[in-house]
């Protein structure tokens, strides 16, 4: 099961598709969707968070309008999960740079609620204007985060 997550309102990232290679997409929400955290997902499955973004935050390009920090994204994943549910992955795709150190913070947050144990992390980032990459074995264009 593969959920897209649109984390964000401007029309670059809406229009943002994940590219061949990715399972197929069981469901794209949007932000108001999103961000009213009740869409009772199963467990289990994998997140594909697109969004504009840099070390600190996700959201819109224009600061002050959609700002998502660690605690946010937490409790908008979890929010939208049936109670108990945890994905089995999360993927966050950014535009910004060192996307890496927001997933790694969204990763020390997990840690510290103790929830997401087995939940893996990556992060990637790329200027938008294409499609999301698949997480291809040996490919650089995403990091794991421990």
């Amino acid at each position: 099961m593969t959920i897209v997550f649109e984390l964000s309102t401007d029309p670059d990232i809406v229009a943002t598709p994940l590219a061949a290679g990715w399972p197929a997409t069981t469901a794209r929400y949007g932000w108001n969707q999103v961000a009213a955290t009740n869409l009772g997902l199963p467990g289990g499955g994998t997140i594909v968070a697109i969004a504009h973004g840099n070390n600190e935050e996700i959201g819109n390009a224009d600061p002050g309008t959609i700002d998502i920090d660690a605690a946010i994204f937490l409790a908008l994943i979890q929010g939208n999960l049936q109670p108990g549910q945890f994905p089995a992955a999360i993927y966050i795709s950014a535009c910004g740079q060192d996307i890496a150190g927001f997933a790694a913070g969204v990763r020390l947050l997990a840690e510290q609620n103790q929830i997401w144990a087995a939940t893996r992390i990556y992060g990637h980032h790329a200027p938008v204007g294409g499609p999301v990459p698949p997480p291809t074995p040996g490919s650089l264009d995403w990091v794991q985060i421990f």
